[in-house]
């Protein structure tokens, strides 16, 4: 068995397929092509990272504006003025005997005094009946 390899008969032959000038127009043509293939791959993959860029970006201005939006909810506050002046009771108001008469239909009712007690008395009883309820009984007003 040869093991031999003569090496200067291989590097004639591969120098004459490599000199032929076909070869060096293919590979000329498959260097253009691998080239544009990278560089439309690298285009491609700006693309992409500007795409997150942006969406990354519209996703922060969102939620700002949802926390500027939120800002206008009422929050709890410290108070301004002491406690006690918070918590004083309302005072409440109490119709005069006009504004309860002008409250009715013009004619409808007047004010009786009985006993130092005043009472409101319908003339018609249809009319007390849709503005009297039976729980709360409107008889006895009380004195002022």
């Amino acid at each position: 068995m040869n093991t031999n390899h003569d090496s200067g008969k291989d590097d004639a032959l591969l120098s004459a397929v490599l000199g032929d000038e076909h070869w060096h127009t293919t590979n000329a043509a498959c260097k253009a092509a691998t080239l544009a293939a990278f560089q439309a791959r690298q285009r491609a993959r700006r693309a992409i990272q500007w795409t997150g860029c942006v969406a990354a970006l519209a996703a922060a201005l969102a939620g700002a504006a949802y926390w500027l939006n939120r800002s206008g909810t009422p929050r709890p506050q410290m108070a301004a003025k002491p406690a006690n002046v918070a918590q004083q009771p309302a005072t409440r108001r109490y119709l005069t005997d006009a504004e309860l008469i002008a409250s009715f239909p013009q004619g409808s009712c007047f004010l009786a005094e009985v006993d130092g007690k005043k009472h409101l008395v319908f003339l018609n009883p249809d009319i007390e009946r849709r503005y009297v309820s039976k729980a709360g009984n409107l008889q006895a007003i009380g004195s002022e």
